[in-house]
């Protein structure tokens, strides 16, 4: 049986190489790795014809060449996915002022099938739901009456604020938080139901959104790479998760444009998408539930910027009461009550300079303030963070180079990301991914710093 798992293993390690050499001379990144393609629709069909519709095909794989100790399913340097997704997008034209755009997503991930030639041991649950999913992306009717009044509604996007690291006014949408990391920035968002009117009035844009049923993060299932509960994944710990005591948020946006930039003016009264633990509690048979949910928050935040020649400057802050703010490891398992809630500044200021040929060079710093902070806190009173993004491409722009720098707060540790891609043609696509953790031993983060992995992908893009 060990000849036979080592053999698999030197199967996988030669295909993996292989793939990767075949790639190499010609595959570089994209400014998001394996982000949308844009497809010039202006020849193609009938200009007579009021739908779309547009798609790709993506086959990747992936390898983790660390080994996560206990209790992660994958313990060892191994093939961490063999996926192969299709996504779909429709638009039709149902009047003189009216669309409808439905997409979504189809996943089927082949690594959960190697369990039986590898030491992988996922669980059923997870098997279940991760080997074949599909998620609906945009689901939405948009209208424009003749008075100027814009409206959306259903799942949909709603891409506030400025800033890419830290959610200061961008506080409408989930976010994807199953591979931490190794998403692009564009992928980050996910959509959520929602009704949203649009109005100019007096050189000023207003919008009002209302949502139902938004949810929390998407998170990785149960002993999986980035399973935020991994901690407490111990005999006689069981996790629930709880709805939200209310359904709705409310959410709102002044924005105004002038000579040399724009300005946001956002406020809301939401769920926190993360999931903070809300009570303890001690089982008869001597086990212990720990049920997470989401705290009510309520928001209020600026975000600018300003463009001067190569340079642009931008900045949010916003203050975000009742946040849920985790316990320190002293304090983790006696918090009965749950995590304690705290008002919080948010920050973010951030410069891009485009002034160099063929490379985009920017820089964020992110700052969090809690009031009324205490020992019993694992964070500190002021926390900061910073990441750092060089895009740089070639041979017309099919040839592009991604690198992204990001330091997690309070000295957490480090997430490194390199994409290369190269566009064969508007159809065709391959690329490359590597992304590196690293994280002191006493961090929360500590259990994902073996997480490293490397990806190949190659793409089909279509029109009808």
């Amino acid at each position: 049986m060990t000849s036979s798992l080592a053999h698999s293993r030197r199967q996988v390690r030669a295909s993996i190489l292989s793939m990767l050499l075949l790639l190499a001379p010609a595959t570089w990144a994209q400014e998001d790795f394996f982000g949308t393609i844009e497809v010039d629709t202006s020849s193609t069909g009938s200009s007579e014809r009021d739908w779309s519709l547009l798609g790709w095909a993506i086959e990747k794989i992936g390898f983790g060449y660390e080994s996560p100790p206990p209790p992660f399913a994958r313990r060892d340097e191994a093939v961490n996915s063999l996926e192969t997704s299709l996504y779909l997008q429709f638009d039709q034209t149902l009047g003189p002022r009216t669309q409808l755009r439905a997409s979504g997503k189809y996943y089927h991930d082949e690594v959960y099938r190697l369990q039986d030639d590898t030491d992988t041991n996922f669980s059923p649950e997870e098997i279940n739901e991760f080997r074949n999913r599909y998620e609906v992306r945009d689901l939405y009717i948009e209208h424009e009456t003749q008075g100027g009044l814009y409206l959306k509604f259903g799942k949909q996007i709603l891409a506030w604020g400025m800033s890419e690291y830290l959610r200061v006014t961008d506080i409408v949408n989930t976010e994807d938080l199953y591979t931490f990391g190794q998403q692009d920035l564009e992928d980050l968002r996910l959509p959520v139901p929602a009704l949203l009117g649009s109005v100019s009035l007096a050189g000023w844009t207003l919008d009002g959104a209302v949502t139902w049923g938004a949810g929390h993060d998407y998170l990785a299932p149960e002993r999986d790479e980035f399973d935020p509960f991994i901690f407490l994944r111990q005999p006689g710990q069981t996790i629930v998760r709880q709805d939200p005591e209310q359904e709705h948020e409310v959410f709102l946006r002044a924005s105004t444009r002038w000579a040399r930039g724009d300005i946001q003016i956002i406020a809301g009264e939401f769920n926190e998408n993360r999931l903070s633990g809300r009570q303890i509690e001690s089982q008869p048979d001597s086990s212990t539930r720990h049920y997470y949910g989401q705290a009510r928050n309520r928001a209020l935040g600026l975000a600018a910027n300003r463009v001067a020649g190569s340079w642009l400057l931008f900045g949010e802050a916003a203050l975000h009461t009742h946040r849920s703010v985790r316990p320190a490891a002293s304090h983790f398992l006696s918090s009965n009550t749950g995590w304690q809630q705290r008002d919080q500044w948010l920050g973010a200021l951030g410069l891009e300079y485009s002034g160099l040929r063929n490379l985009l060079l920017s820089l964020e710093v992110d700052a969090i303030h809690t009031l009324d902070h205490d020992a019993t806190l694992q964070a500190p009173r002021n926390e900061i963070s910073a990441g750092v993004r060089a895009y740089w491409t070639a041979m017309n722009e099919r040839l592009q180079l991604l690198a992204v720098w990001n330091e997690l707060a309070d000295d957490a540790g480090h997430v490194a990301r390199l994409s290369l891609n190269y566009d064969f043609s508007d159809a065709f696509t391959a690329g490359l991914l590597w992304v590196s953790y690293d994280s002191p031993s006493d961090s929360i983060f500590s259990p994902y710093r073996h997480n490293d992995t490397i990806q190949a992908q190659l793409r089909y893009n279509f029109q009808f």
